[in-house]
C-alpha cells in the first residue's frame, strides 16, 4: 500500500486534486481510501471526498501532529475497513513542520502499511506569484511565515490553479522560479484537468523520488501565533425560502458575507460551502484571491429548502466572523423574507501547536 502525504495553505485546492487522483487510480483497478483532517469539525472537506463515493475518515479537533495517536488510528481503521492500495492523508490548511511531527515518527513507529511514499505540498499559483513578487500577501506576517514554512518543507512543490493565471502571468511565475536558488522540485498543475492530475499521479508513485526531506527549523512561538490569528466558523444552516429565487437568495448570502470581510479588511484563507438541494450537492469555495466568476457554480434552485454545510477560515476574531455570517443571513432575511435554522455553530481559534512527537 501506498501512503501519500498532502500538504499545503488553506485554499490551495488539495481536495480537488485527491479526489481527481483518486478517480485516476480507481479507473485503474486501484482502492483508494482518504483521511481528511481539521481544526474543527462538520467538515466540508470530508463531505466532499463522501460525495465522490471514497472511503474515508476523519481526523478532527486538531492537526495531524497534535493527534497523532487518531491519525494512526483512523489509518489502521481505513486500511482494515477499506483494504486500499492508495491512501492520501490531507492535514489541515494552517499546518506546518510535518516531517517532523507525521512523517517521520510514521516511518519510526509505524508499521509496513503506514510508511509514507510521498510528501506533496500544493500552493495556489496566485498567491505564489504575489509572494515571489515581493508583494503583500492579505494575511499577517505571522500567518505568512506558516505559509512560507509550508513551501520550505516541501518534497515536491505542487503550483495549483495554473488555469487561473494568464500568459503573461504564468511567464512571470516561470521566470520568478527560474531566479530561486534551488529548492524543492515543483510542478504546474490544474487540478480540474484529468491530464494534469495524472502527471502528479505518476511522480509520486514514482521509487521515493518525492519521499519525505529534512525537518524544518521553525519557530513554534511564532507558528502558534500565526495559527491563532486566524478563525474558524463551522456550521450547518437550512435555508427556507418559500418566495422568489432560492439561488438569487443564496447568490446574494454569499456576496453579503465576502463584502462584510472585505471591509473589515480580513484575509480569507479560505471560505467552502457544501450546498444542498433537492438531492444534489454542490461545493462552493472561496479563497483569499477573488474569482470573479463563482456564481455560475450555484445551481438554479426555484424554492424550497437549501442545506449548506460551512467551513471559514478567516484571519479576524472569531466572533467578529460570527457577527458577518449572521448580518449577512439577517439581511438577506429582511430582503427575501427567508427563515433560517441553524442546526450545529462552532466558532473558535486554534490552540498553540502541541505535537505527540517531533523528530530532528
Amino acid at each position: 500500500m501506498q501512503l501519500h502525504l498532502v500538504g499545503g495553505f488553506l485554499g490551495s485546492g488539495k481536495t480537488t486534486a485527491i479526489v481527481q487522483a483518486a478517480k485516476i487510480l480507481m479507473a485503474a483497478g486501484n482502492k483508494v481510501g482518504v483521511v481528511t483532517n481539521d481544526q474543527g469539525k462538520y467538515l466540508v472537506d470530508s463531505a466532499f471526498i463522501h460525495l465522490s463515493d471514497l472511503p474515508a475518515v476523519e481526523v478532527g479537533g486538531g492537526c495531524f501532529c497534535c493527534n497523532y495517536t487518531d491519525l494512526n488510528d483512523q489509518l489502521r481503521n481505513l486500511i482494515r475497513e477499506a483494504k486500499p492500495d492508495v491512501v492520501f492523508a490531507e492535514s489541515v490548511g494552517s499546518c506546518a513542520d510535518i516531517v517532523a511531527t507525521v512523517v517521520k515518527p510514521l516511518l519510526a513507529l509505524g508499521d509496513e502499511h503506514t510508511q509514507p511514499s510521498s510528501f506533496s505540498v500544493f500552493v495556489d499559483s496566485r498567491l505564489y506569484l504575489h509572494y515571489l513578487l515581493g508583494e503583500s500577501l492579505p494575511f499577517s506576517e505571522d500567518v505568512v511565515y506558516i505559509f512560507e514554512k509550508q513551501i520550505e518543507e516541501a518534497s515536491l512543490l505542487v503550483i495549483n490553479k495554473v488555469d487561473l493565471l494568464d500568459n503573461a502571468q504564468l511567464t512571470l511565475l516561470e521566470d520568478q522560479l527560474a531566479a530561486q536558488p534551488a529548492a524543492s522540485p515543483y510542478r504546474f498543475q490544474n487540478s480540474l484537468v484529468e491530464a494534469s492530475v495524472k502527471g502528479w499521479v505518476s511522480q509520486i508513485q514514482g521509487p521515493g523520488e518525492y519521499a519525505p526531506g529534512d525537518s524544518l527549523d521553525l519557530d513554534y512561538e511564532r507558528y502558534g501565533r500565526g495559527e491563532a490569528q486566524m478563525a474558524w466558523l463551522d456550521e450547518k444552516l437550512v435555508l427556507s425560502i418559500q418566495e422568489g429565487d432560492a439561488r438569487l437568495v443564496v447568490i446574494d448570502f454569499f456576496q453579503g458575507l465576502l463584502d462584510r470581510l472585505a471591509h473589515d479588511h480580513v484575509g480569507i484563507g479560505h471560505i467552502k460551502f457544501i450546498l444542498g438541494y433537492g438531492g444534489t450537492s454542490v461545493k462552493i469555495s472561496f479563497t483569499g484571491v477573488a474569482d470573479v466568476n463563482w456564481q455560475t457554480n450555484i445551481p438554479a434552485m426555484p424554492l424550497g429548502e437549501v442545506h449548506l454545510l460551512v467551513n471559514a477560515r478567516v484571519e479576524t476574531r472569531a466572533q467578529s466572523l460570527r457577527q458577518s455570517f449572521l448580518d449577512a443571513l439577517h439581511a438577506c432575511q429582511s430582503e427575501y423574507h427567508i427563515s433560517f435554522c441553524e442546526e450545529a455553530v462552532s466558532f473558535f481559534h486554534p490552540g498553540m501547536p502541541q505535537p505527540t512527537h517531533r523528530m530532528p
